[in-house]
């Protein structure tokens, strides 16, 4: 059994690792194909972000800190301003006891995080280096849950954006009872005024390829990536065979990755991206997409799009085939 090799690896009870997996496994951050269990891209991004936060404070530190809401509370409160012990009682939301106060205030102590000055504690500077490293892990853990299933479906190795930027981004997801929220989502992305388009497609998806063929009868710019398999398909069906012949249209080129994929990219101008992923959830294909026009994912989602296009072919290379 997994478990049974992790716990004596972590050398914690089986019981303990079977709950830590449940959480993991309920916000997102590890799947479990068949009999393994493995990270989802959220779940290494996470290791990431813990791994940044240990570089300013201990495993002990991290501990303490998120043992409770009361030991964040104080050292929020004292970055604001020096407080009396008798006073950080009602500074801090979390209201804690005043006992309770003592003692975090002992082991801010200990840690370096605050000192005496004058019968007021007073945060140290390596106290707001404590504070400012947690903030910045309980920001990204809350994208990434907040996210979860969007990075759920993301390739690990696309997985490679700011993530406090995820903030800025809108996400949409296709469900058993509603299936088409993200292809409306896409729909409405239609934009006459985008003088250029690009799109990465790996589903064979008709009334998307019509709708997005305004623009090339518009006149505008537009570079498509297309997987094999949808290549395959919209090459086979006489209603779509313009979507793989680059002859058609002047203004429009067509390109195609020479294997399956999971991905979806449309970037409009470079002012707006919408990535999309898919995989196996429930009983069928169920896809998450984020659309953003936040300049840092723009950037990112341009150089994702650019990574693939320069491993695929000019459709006109290629002669339709069955995989």
């Amino acid at each position: 059994m997994v478990q049974t090799v992790v716990a004596q690896q972590a050398d914690i009870s089986r019981q303990s690792v079977s709950n830590h997996l449940a959480v993991l496994r309920d916000r997102g951050f590890v799947k479990e194909p068949n009999t393994e269990i493995e990270l989802t891209a959220g779940g290494l991004l996470l290791l990431d972000v813990i791994e940044s936060c240990l570089q300013t404070v201990s495993v002990e530190e991290l501990s303490f800190l998120t043992r409770s809401d009361h030991p964040i509370g104080v050292l929020r409160a004292l970055e604001g301003q020096p407080y009396r012990l008798s006073e950080l009682e009602s500074a801090v939301s979390s209201s804690p006891s005043r006992p309770t106060i003592g003692r975090i205030i002992k082991t801010f102590t200990e840690y370096g995080w605050s000192q005496d000055n004058g019968g007021k504690q007073q945060i140290t500077p390596a106290g707001t280096r404590a504070l400012n490293a947690y903030i910045d892990l309980a920001t990204a853990v809350e994208q990434l849950i907040e996210k979860a299933p969007w990075l759920q479906r993301l390739p690990k190795e696309d997985a490679t954006f700011p993530i406090p930027e995820l903030a800025d981004a809108e996400l949409i997801i296709s469900t058993p009872t509603r299936p088409s929220s993200v292809l409306w989502t896409a729909l409405k992305l239609y934009d006459r005024q985008t003088s250029r388009f690009r799109g990465f497609c790996s589903i064979f998806n008709p009334v998307l390829f019509h709708a997005y063929r305004g623009l090339l009868e518009l006149g505008i710019e537009c570079e498509a990536i297309l997987d094999l398999p949808t290549y395959v398909e919209a090459a086979e069906n006489p209603q779509t065979q313009y979507v793989v012949h680059g002859s058609t249209y002047s203004n429009y080129q067509p390109l195609v990755l020479d294997r399956a994929h999971t991905l979806g990219i449309g970037i409009y101008d470079t002012r707006k991206v919408a990535i999309g992923a898919y995989n196996e959830s429930g009983s069928g294909k169920h896809i998450a997409m984020i659309v953003t026009s936040n300049e840092r994912l723009v950037k990112w989602g341009i150089n994702l799009y650019e990574s693939y296009r320069a491993q695929a072919r000019s459709a006109s290379e290629l002669e339709p085939k069955r995989v």
